[in-house]
């Protein structure tokens, strides 16, 4: 799965009069998984009354609908609050995606940020003299891998034949299936790069799961397709993510866009990574003991020893409990993240709250005294957080770390070779 980053720096534009502006670059995907990254971090620079933003699109390899529609709406919030959107040095694919949704026609697309600032100031960019239709700057795209894909949809109608004309004519391979105990029987045979999934068929609703438990297979990326007035976002109990989704009725030219930017990071990341998943659950007891089932489950198939681990089972059964617990305070309708990557030296597990975090750096200090359990035990016995649990979890890895403000906890363990 592709991530996505943002890094935001304030910058002023050089001239008479003096402007400050937002830098947002951004990296990564903007789809079903990350866009509550990209949503959270436009809400904070609006509500901290900063109307003046860049955002920065170049390491940006493919963003959904959902990305486009925040786009617009935080386009209409900074010119409420008196200022601008711009967006700068977009890559082609992304480029098209958004002028076939229309963004281009509300939101100034800019080439550089010596132009992106002209157009926080007011100035008319990216229209060609004596046309009133704006020309649309975008960086080339790199020429990408074709790769093979599986489709798992309906065999009636000509769906299915535009999308394996698509692939073909591109130099890829096709594989249709009408059934999931088809495809999975063949999955092995065929490797594919990518995967779509129609989930109006009958057992669909576990393939997910299925495959990306697969090591060989957890790479895939897995596009699904939902039934029309389904909120691809939501999460009921228990879910593995799947790495983006449309939902019908959607424009054709979409997947195929989104499918050729999957099948591109799909190439990438089989040379840093062996398996990823990512799954999100929420606090009731069933939903807590299906995500601690899939990740011993998952953990089973490391090249580890059985107490290596059994300990790593316990480190992420704690950092679980301490997510649902402390985390989200026991409230059943938070919901806990955890990523799981494995690349050739270690396995990583990111468990991640929606909690407001905790003063984590003092309590990792004091894992290393010789009377950290007994000082870990006195906190518990008073009610507090950090105690034997994150003493557990450095016992049983190899690093233990917490990020921002503390609803994340990093645990990794070095696989052996």
């Amino acid at each position: 799965m592709s991530n996505l980053s943002t890094t935001i720096e304030q910058r002023a534009i050089s001239g008479d009069d003096s402007q400050t502006y937002t830098l947002v670059q951004l990296e990564g995907f903007i789809d079903a998984a990350n866009y509550p990254i990209f949503e959270k971090a436009l809400e904070k620079l609006i509500d901290s009354g900063r109307f003046h933003i860049v955002l920065d699109f170049k390491g940006v390899e493919y963003i959904n609908s959902t990305g486009i529609s925040g786009i617009i709406r935080f386009h209409h919030h900074c010119s409420n609050g008196g200022g601008g959107l711009v967006l700068a040095r977009v890559a082609r694919n992304v480029g098209i995606t958004m002028h076939l949704l229309g963004v281009t026609s509300v939101v100034a697309v800019a080439k550089d940020f010596e132009e992106a600032e002209r157009a926080l100031q007011g100035e008319e960019i990216g229209v060609a003299e004596g046309s009133s239709e704006q020309k649309i700057p975008v960086i080339a795209d790199k020429p990408g891998p074709t790769g093979t894909v599986a489709l798992l949809l309906p065999g009636k109608g000509n769906f299915a034949d535009i999308c394996r004309r698509r692939v073909e004519d591109r130099g890829g391979k096709t594989f249709l299936y009408g059934s999931p105990k088809e495809m999975l029987e063949a999955i092995d045979t065929i490797v594919p790069d990518l995967i779509v999934i129609d989930q109006r068929i009958p057992g669909s609703d576990k393939l997910v799961e299925r495959i990306k438990l697969m090591p060989r297979h957890a790479l895939a990326s897995i596009i699904l397709i939902h039934p029309k007035g389904v909120d691809p976002t939501s999460v009921s109990g228990f879910r593995v993510w799947e790495n983006d989704s449309l939902v019908d009725p959607f424009e054709l030219g979409n997947l195929f866009v989104l499918a050729e930017s999957e099948v591109r990071r799909v190439s990438r990341d089989r040379k840093l990574f062996s398996q990823q998943v990512r799954f999100q659950f929420d606090g009731s007891k069933d939903s807590v003991d299906q995500g601690l089932s899939l990740g011993s489950a998952l953990i089973s198939h490391l090249p580890l020893t059985e107490t290596e681990k059994n300990a790593l089972q316990s480190a992420l059964k704690e950092g679980v409990d301490n997510a649902v617990r402390h985390g989200n305070r026991e409230d059943t309708t938070s919901k806990v993240t955890v990523n799981y990557v494995v690349d050739p030296r270690r396995v990583m597990m990111l468990v991640e709250d929606e909690g407001e975090g905790f003063d984590h750096e003092f309590f990792l200090g004091q894992i290393e005294d010789k009377d950290a359990f007994d000082r870990a035990k006195e906190r518990m016995r008073e009610g507090g957080r950090g105690g034997l649990g994150i003493l557990l979890m450095h016992r049983c890895s190899d690093r233990l770390e917490y990020l921002g403000k503390g609803n994340v906890v990093r645990i990794e363990k070095a696989l052996q070779r």
